[in-house]
């Protein structure tokens, strides 16, 4: 059994795009791409969640790839030594390795819904595609298990998000706008499904969670302590599950306190 995990989405979360950073604030890099340093973190975030990894504590919960998680150096030291979850859920890694069990499940839950190729080729054929339209630069899988793309949000159709699921909903997909991508997922393919699964197979007993986005509502409700940054989307949306904490500082800062709060809060209940 493990008594306290801190089950935590990363981007925008834990970590932050190095292109945002407010006037005056500063923190080291954790992730380069193309010789770019693109994601940040503080260091008392990373020495935190280290702490809590060490004691089998701590679950990255991303929408990532595994790839892509990877490019997040320390995080992914500490994924290599435990669990983590990529693809939105739909993939669920031990010591930097897919799950085959709940790989299985996956393909079960995913086979009641269209094809990833199907999903794209009605996107392509009713919204647009990087091909037809200017504020849509990117599309791809994830995994081959969703789909999203990048926009241009001054251009995109101001429904992009209602009209998206108008034309996967029959389908049994659906869509969330999360920021400049656009997020279109098979029913039940979700954070806070793979995130009940890992707890019932390490019986953990209590569970922390922390998100920002629509993506992490399910993630959230599994957790009997969770955490929102207090400039999160979800603030922004109304949208926070209700008994959720936030943060007083946003940005890099919400990451740090979350972190700190989390191990705080696990050191006091081990000691108990």
């Amino acid at each position: 059994m493990t008594r306290f995990v801190l089950a935590s989405d990363l981007d925008r979360t834990l970590v932050h795009s190095a292109k945002r950073l407010l006037p005056g604030e500063d923190a080291p890099v954790v992730e380069v791409y193309k010789d770019r340093g693109i994601t940040v973190a503080r260091e008392p975030t990373i020495a935190a969640l280290r702490e809590l990894a060490e004691e089998s504590a701590f679950v990255p919960v991303t929408t990532r790839s595994r790839e892509q998680l990877a490019r997040i150096t320390p995080i992914w030291q500490m994924a290599e030594r435990g669990w983590a979850i990529c693809a939105n859920g739909a993939t669920l890694l031990h010591r930097g390795q897919v799950d085959r069990t709940w790989k299985a499940e996956v393909d079960r839950i995913c086979g009641e819904s269209a094809s990833v190729s199907e999903a794209r080729q009605m996107l392509e054929l009713e919204i647009g595609s990087p091909d037809t339209v200017d504020w849509m630069p990117l599309l791809r899988d994830c995994d081959k298990r969703f789909l999203y793309c990048t926009l241009e949000l001054e251009q995109a159709p101001g429904d992009l998000e209602a009209a998206a699921n108008a034309v996967l909903e029959p389908f049994g997909w659906h869509a969330i706008l999360h920021g400049r991508k656009l997020y279109s997922l098979p029913e039940g393919v979700c954070k806070g499904r793979a995130v009940r699964h890992l707890r019932d197979r390490l019986e953990i007993d209590e569970l922390m969670a922390a998100g920002d986005s629509a993506l992490d509502i399910e993630l959230l409700l599994a957790a009997e302590h969770r955490w929102c940054p207090i400039d999160a989307e979800l603030v922004e949306q109304d949208r926070v599950p209700p008994d959720t904490r936030l943060t007083e500082a946003g940005h890099v800062g919400a990451g740090q306190q979350i972190a700190e709060d989390a191990l705080r809060w696990a050191t006091a209940q081990a000691t108990t």
